[in-house]
């Protein structure tokens, strides 16, 4: 029987009033709780992938802190660009202080989930792996586990949005290349870029979620950020059978017209 895991990256809650491209990043977050609620209620955990915030400040993560005491999954949270250490730990102070990162096992399979914030990143927005956490995440590589999936919020590859490329992982190519040379990670998913994107890079599958707010316009190439559009929001639904991980990608706040319509 498989677990289900739920995956929900780049929320980004603003404070009380404020939008983002014209959207409430709470209310679409709410929409995605509901969701999940209604058509998944017997998952096992939620993973906030970071991101939880637009600016860091205290009053987003008490907003953010409310909704999910009204939600009944079990959580982590995740640190994303967005996000600010000492705010977010003084909005949740029952966390340990340090790097948000941990291993969690469901069934056969252990998943890793990564703290790839870098707070004094010279390109602003890009991600990092220091010493400590690439240690951290060799020795867990190393643990004798067959089955292990790896959360992180910034993408480790190349996602063909050059703009987002140049704020993925910064030593996102050697990370990729030490998760693959371990021989047992079945997959690595990120958010950051607000697209769902597929890639595989020496055995091992690399993939995106959406963002339950806003999205990345399909705009490859050169340039910089695009403003992003209001497509749906979306999350994860991850099925763990300890053999073959499933990643599905439910879209959320649009009807099929089929659904509307008398069979």
């Amino acid at each position: 029987m498989s677990e289900k895991i739920l995956l929900m990256s780049d929320i980004h809650i603003t404070e009380a009033g404020v939008d983002i491209f014209g959207l409430s990043p709470a209310d679409r977050f709410r929409l995605c709780l509901e969701d999940a609620i209604e058509h998944h209620a017997d998952a096992r955990h939620l993973f906030l992938m970071g991101d939880l915030t637009e600016h860091g400040y205290h009053d987003e993560y008490q907003i953010l802190e409310e909704m999910l005491k009204r939600q009944p999954f079990e959580f982590t949270l995740m640190l994303g660009n967005h996000d600010r250490r000492s705010m977010f730990l003084k909005a949740f102070p029952n966390l340990i202080e340090g790097f948000q990162q941990g291993s969690k096992k469901f069934g056969k399979t252990t998943i890793l989930y990564l703290d790839t914030l870098d707070e004094d990143a010279k390109n602003l927005h890009g991600g990092l792996l220091c010493q400590e956490r690439l240690r951290w995440l060799e020795t867990n590589l190393s643990s004798g586990s067959t089955q292990i999936l790896i959360l992180a919020h910034h993408h480790m590859l190349t996602s063909g949005f050059d703009a987002l490329d140049e704020i993925n992982l910064l030593n996102g190519r050697p990370v990729a290349e030490l998760i693959a040379a371990s021989g047992c990670c079945q997959m690595v998913i990120s958010g950051h870029v607000h697209r769902t994107l597929v890639s595989t890079f020496r055995g091992v599958t690399h993939t995106m979620i959406k963002s339950p707010c806003h999205q990345m316009p399909m705009v490859l190439g050169s340039g910089g950020l695009y403003p992003s559009v209001s497509e749906p929001g979306g999350y994860g639904v991850l099925l763990l059978d300890g053999e073959i991980p499933i990643l599905h990608h439910v879209d959320v706040g649009y009807q099929l017209d089929i659904l509307n319509k008398a069979s």
